[in-house]
């Protein structure tokens, strides 16, 4: 029996402090374990490099792609696991991804041109934003259908800025109420016109504020869209389009990650990590008293709990 360990970490007010932790005998069919996600009817599901283990109380089922069966998983080595508003079960291999109909118990399953490194649902349309390695964005509809493919053309400027999405993740990319979709890049801050479809393209520079092109990460907080490099934090002002930078780092920014909406971003560096401050309508970043962030983490939030995962430790964060 393979066991996944679970550190239980207690949250109040945003203080984090390591409380105490436990272990989960999980009959895994693989000990590599690539990410776990718990629903809110208590259903556990684990991605391995052999198949996607689901448990529920002393239930158990394991899912393996049949290259013969369509309805099956597209690759049974999972990378990823997102569930959308509707409870919808996406699992991101190095085909493409697939969707999983509880009702009938199979999947739908979508091949792409390469490895898909994250999805973020727009909630307001239904339609799903896929990042790729190599071949840009991609947007599902509500059909599961394919419909738009976003890729860097150097003949438009008008286009993505890249097609590597390499690292990219659902904090690299702002879905707001507006025609606009904020996107992180490694080559520069993009907005997309929902209405026109094109890219507006922004570099490091004078105008932007930023002094790299790489772009770690994208929240939207207070009305502005904070985008932030390997260097610095800047504040977007999509009704004006200017920039002003409100923060700066001789350490190496990793990540900028936000848990929920309600909750400020946090922001993290090789040796500390940043909880995000408004106050007197002015963004500030004050030093957690903890390092808790760390590297290529992932999170998965519940009406009760925060996950955090990262490579074959499964942190938990509860409410209190």
């Amino acid at each position: 029996m393979r066991r996944l360990s679970v550190f239980i970490i207690f949250l109040a007010l945003c203080n984090y402090n390591i409380a105490q932790t436990k272990d989960l005998n999980l009959d895994l069919s693989s000990k590599i374990i690539k990410d776990v996600l718990q629903e809110d009817s208590g259903l556990i599901w684990v991605g391995t490099d052999e198949g996607l283990n689901v448990f529920y109380d002393n239930e158990k089922e394991v899912f393996y792609s049949n290259i013969e069966d369509s309805l099956s998983v597209l690759n049974s080595d999972i990378n990823d696991l997102n569930l959308d508003s509707k409870n919808n079960l996406i699992i991101l291999t190095r085909d493409g991804i697939s969707i999983f109909n509880s009702n009938t118990f199979d999947f739908k399953q979508l091949k792409l041109n390469s490895k898909p490194t994250s999805v973020i649902e727009d909630i307001n349309s239904g339609e799903l934003w896929v990042s790729t390695e190599n071949s840009g964005y991609y947007l599902i509809g509500e059909d599961k259908q394919i419909d738009q493919h976003f890729i860097f053309d150097p003949l438009s400027p008008l286009s993505v800025s890249s097609s590597n999405f390499l690292n990219a993740n659902k904090n690299k990319i702002v879905l707001s109420d507006s025609l606009s979709v904020f996107l992180a890049t490694q080559n520069g801050f993009n907005v997309y016109n929902r209405k026109l479809k094109t890219f507006r393209r922004y570099f490091k520079g004078d105008q932007s504020r930023l002094s790299t092109n790489l772009i770690v990460g994208v929240q939207y907080f207070e009305n502005k869209i904070l985008i932030a490099s390997e260097n610095e934090v800047v504040a977007f002002n999509p009704l004006s389009s200017k920039f002003e930078k409100i923060f700066s780092t001789d350490n190496k920014i990793n990540s900028f990650i936000s848990i929920d909406s309600q909750i400020p971003p946090i922001l993290s560096t090789n040796t500390q990590d940043y909880k995000l401050k408004f106050e007197g309508n002015k963004f500030n970043f004050e030093m957690m008293a903890a390092k808790v962030i760390l590297p290529n983490q992932k999170i998965t939030k519940t009406e009760e709990k925060i996950f955090f995962w990262v490579f074959s430790r499964f942190f938990c964060f509860l409410w209190v």
